[in-house]
């Protein structure tokens, strides 16, 4: 009986499998990253914030951020401005001094956004402000006015919230300080005819500016002060029936303490435009001038002196214009006494005599005024051609009401235009 072996033969070829590899894993889908913690901020320059973060880890869930945004917000208000694709560290700039400012991150990747981090929040710097300029003017006596802008703001400056201000003898580094002080500021007590250092510093809640470079300015020398410039009130024409005159006449000048008083004046003409000026000296106020052209425009300007080296400037100019009208009384005058609402003694009425010099007269009237300098323009009576050589007349009344009158003889040309005046003595009317 044959005997089998108990196991296989041990040199038995093993089957072989053919086409098979080392199994993979599949592929993953990218997931959104997970969420910064809270920025850290520190303080920049100027006003900005550095801002730094830790790349967020991976996991099962949460897949590597490519990117960071990052939004920033004045603290509490919410109104955020983002900016996209930052990286760690990241500089906040063109944020406002001292305000508290929230930052939050976002990383993002493929797959999308993670949430906003918690919110860090810090205070940007106060920083220094500018240091101001002064400009120094003559204020009056012997002080001086400092004036200055506000010192501008930029990266590194903050706004100004106030100035203080010194001063010194020029050279000498002896300062008097006045804090707290506001442009412009009137800087008083100094010596007369004396050179003066002036620096200015700017401070705020940081801390004081460096003092400004120094402006210098001599303080006004011991009077005596030239006069302050007159003021023109009135150049016309008078009404005596001449073309050749002009009236001027000006308002005294303040005296202050850089001015003194006027004790004598000088006086300028010119033919309107033509700045060819001929000047007068001491004259008396009021001036008339004599010697002029009929219907004629004149500039007219007038200074103040005294003992001062330097006259005041020339006033402001201004322009009279002759009568173009020669005006003289006819063969009826008015007597000094009338009856009122009665007919104008002693021949009823008044005749003129207008000769043209150079204007010819077109029209001619009367007039009742309580004035000898104020031309009347209400109630005229017209005057008529009486016949004779260049002569117009009317028969009229007195006033109504007594007082006393002064009567005006004009004549008048194109647009009823005043070319001549001739004015009486006072008359009575009773």
């Amino acid at each position: 009986m044959p005997i089998y072996p108990s196991t296989p033969p041990t040199n038995r070829p093993r089957a072989t499998m053919i086409g098979l590899g080392t199994p993979t894993a599949p592929p993953q889908t990218p997931r959104i990253p997970n969420t910064p913690n809270a920025a850290t901020l520190t303080q920049g320059a100027g006003s900005a914030l550095t801002v730094t973060w830790q790349v967020p880890a991976v996991d099962g869930t949460h897949s590597a951020a490519s990117a960071f945004n990052l939004q920033s917000s004045p603290s509490g208000a919410a109104t955020w401005t983002m900016v996209s694709g930052v990286a760690s560290p990241y500089n906040l700039s063109g944020l406002a001094f001292g305000a508290a400012i929230d930052v939050q991150l976002q990383s993002v990747n493929v797959a999308g956004a993670s949430a906003w981090s918690a919110t860090s929040t810090l205070t940007t710097a106060t920083a220094l402000p500018n240091m101001p300029s002064p400009t120094l003017a003559q204020g009056s006596g012997s002080s001086l006015t400092v004036s200055w802008p506000p010192p501008a703001v930029d990266l590194t400056h903050n706004t100004a919230a106030g100035f203080n201000l010194r001063s010194s003898p020029s050279g000498a580094g002896t300062w008097t300080t006045v804090l707290g002080v506001t442009s412009p500021y009137t800087l008083s007590g100094l010596p007369t005819g004396a050179a003066i250092d002036v620096e200015l510093e700017s401070f705020n809640a940081a801390g004081n500016s460096p003092w400004s470079t120094a402006a210098t300015l001599t303080t006004a020398s011991t009077g005596p002060f030239a006069p302050n410039a007159p003021v023109l009130a009135s150049v016309t024409p008078p009404p005596d029936g001449t073309t050749s005159k002009l009236a001027v006449a000006w308002t005294v000048p303040a005296v202050d303490s850089t001015h003194g008083a006027a004790t004598g004046y000088n006086l300028r003409t010119s033919p309107t435009g033509a700045n060819t000026w001929t000047t007068l000296s001491n004259v008396t106020n009021p001036c008339t001038l004599t010697g002029l052209t009929g219907a004629t425009a004149i500039d007219v300007e007038v200074q103040a002196t005294n003992a001062a080296t330097t006259a005041s400037s020339w006033s402001t100019t201004m322009t009279g214009t002759t009568w173009g009208t020669t005006v003289a009384t006819g063969t009826w005058t008015a007597a000094s006494t009338q009856v009122h609402n009665a007919s104008v003694t002693p021949s009823g009425g008044v005749n003129i005599v207008a000769t043209p010099a150079p204007t010819v007269p077109t029209a001619a009237a009367f007039g009742w005024s309580s004035s000898a300098s104020t031309m009347p323009t209400t109630g005229l009576i017209t005057a008529t051609a009486d016949g004779q050589t260049n002569g117009w007349g009317q028969w009229f009344n007195a006033p109504a009401t007594a007082g006393t009158y002064y009567l005006w003889m004009m004549t008048q040309g194109a647009g009823a235009l005043t070319t001549g005046a001739m004015v009486t003595s006072a008359i009575t009317v009773t």
